[in-house]
Parts: C-alpha cells; sequence; structure tokens
C-alpha cells in the first residue's frame, strides 16, 4: 500500500471516529431527555437523525473511494 493511500484511508478512519463519537454523545443526551420525559421537539429528534445518517452516508462514500483508490494498481518503475 502506497504511503499516500496509507494517510488517505487513516484519515478516513479518523474523520469516522470524531462523527461517531460526537453523534452518539447527541444522541445519549437526546435519549436522556427523551427518558427523563422532558418536553423535546419531535422535530429536533428527526432533524439529528437526519443528519446522522447523511454523515454516514458521506463517510462511506470517503472510505468506499479510498478503497478504490488502494484496489488501483500502483504504476510500476520501468528498468533503466
Amino acid at each position: 500500500m502506497s504511503p499516500f493511500a496509507t494517510q488517505r484511508l487513516r484519515q478516513e478512519v479518523d474523520l469516522m471516529e470524531r462523527f461517531t463519537l460526537t453523534y452518539r454523545r447527541k444522541f445519549a443526551e437526546l435519549i436522556g431527555r427523551l427518558n427523563r420525559a422532558e418536553p423535546t421537539s419531535d422535530l429536533q429528534c428527526v432533524r439529528l437523525c437526519i443528519e446522522a445518517v447523511d454523515m454516514m452516508l458521506a463517510s462511506q462514500s470517503q472510505v468506499a473511494q479510498s478503497l478504490r483508490e488502494l484496489a488501483e494498481p500502483v504504476p510500476q518503475k520501468k528498468a533503466a
């Protein structure tokens, strides 16, 4: 695997991890509020879910692109 491909894949994985941690905190807060029966907006719940799904799809697209790049054959240097 080329150093560029390794770096790109590592960046995508780091981004996915940050996204996951951020949204898990948001969902945990919202779930806690729902469990305490605090009034919360249905629209807020729907918005958070739509944002999370959109980010998951974007992350998966980026990982797919990185994996596609990894699968491409590396050009061979011609012997002099």
